[in-house]
């Protein structure tokens, strides 16, 4: 029977300093609840989120840490997302300020603007005419970094609030090891959400059952950020402000990973990123932009 981390004492950082909730073997596979990124207010299609307790910077709350054992650094911890569970029921919202059209003074743009909706059938019933297939994502997954506390709104080289599509399902996600047992944090998932995370909360914000399986390897020495491994892809993450950085260091990190692990040299990775990379801004409204760049597997081989 799986072991599982319920969704209650919940953390808002990424953190050396919070005990682990479970302990997992490599190998093993467990379950994690995921609590709503705004809290436990939405419960009901009618539910506002202007009735929640809390706001920024309680946001995006982490279940765990989940301790790693014989996770130390220098260690990658390979996180495989076998399944996330969504609920039945989620919300999005245009958060004033702190979408890409704000009013920057006053932050009161269009006023108190929210959706709830019904999550079923494999589709978000957005209204009567439009149903968007569901695509579930992990918005937060990190690791704790040496010896500061990040708030789980903001990402970097620890992971984080990285909001990136392909977190999901039958991919894995490789984090850089900075304390021993690594310390998990996963959360803030999503239903579906578009490139941009334009509204700030959303994708459609619900929550989740995830089921995760997790193994050690050697940190590759090229890699300093973050990494997924699809069956067809290879992806590199930045997280910078502003946006053009971001770009620069997915670029960047892919090169390296390219170099390193499929004997290219620098420029001939660079030369042929330009004519086959895929890239893109999955989110534009944290601390810190995300930028992906990819490649399809098919091209690496020498």
């Amino acid at each position: 029977m799986q072991r599982l981390v319920k969704a209650d004492n919940l953390v808002y950082t990424c953190s050396p300093f919070h005990p682990p909730k479970m302990t997992v073997k490599p190998g093993e596979t467990f379950q994690v609840e995921t609590e709503l990124t705004s809290g436990q207010w939405l419960q009901e299609l009618g539910d506002d989120p202007d009735t929640r307790e809390r706001g920024f910077p309680y946001v995006n709350p982490a279940t765990g840490p989940v301790y790693i054992d014989g996770a130390k650094p220098g260690d990658a911890l390979v996180v495989h997302i076998e399944a996330i569970d969504l609920a039945d029921i989620g919300y999005t919202q245009i958060v004033p300020g702190k979408n890409p059209f704000p009013n920057w003074i006053r932050e009161t743009e269009w006023g108190h603007q929210y959706k709830v909706v019904r999550i079923a059938d494999g589709f978000v019933h957005w209204s009567e005419t439009i149903k968007i297939p569901v695509a579930p994502m992990i918005g937060v997954i990190g690791v704790a970094p040496e010896i500061e506390a990040i708030s789980n709104a903001d990402n970097g080289v620890h992971g984080g609030n990285l909001d990136i599509q392909e977190v999901t399902a039958g991919n894995r996600v490789l984090l850089p090891v900075r304390v021993e047992g690594a310390l998990l944090h996963v959360g803030d998932v999503h239903a579906v959400q578009g490139d941009g995370e334009l509204c700030c909360a959303g994708g459609i914000e619900t929550r989740s059952a995830l089921t995760l399986r997790v193994e050690l390897i050697a940190a590759p020495q090229a890699m300093t950020w973050p990494r997924i491994e699809t069956a067809d892809h290879l992806l590199a993450i930045g997280c910078a402000r502003p946006l053009d950085d971001a770009f620069r260091i997915a670029v960047q990190e892919l090169v390296l990973w390219m170099e390193a692990d499929y004997g290219f040299s620098q420029p001939e990775a660079l030369m042929l990123l330009g004519q086959v990379a895929e890239a893109r801004c999955t989110q534009f409204v944290n601390p810190k932009f995300t930028y992906v760049c990819k490649i399809k597997k098919r091209y690496l081989s020498q």
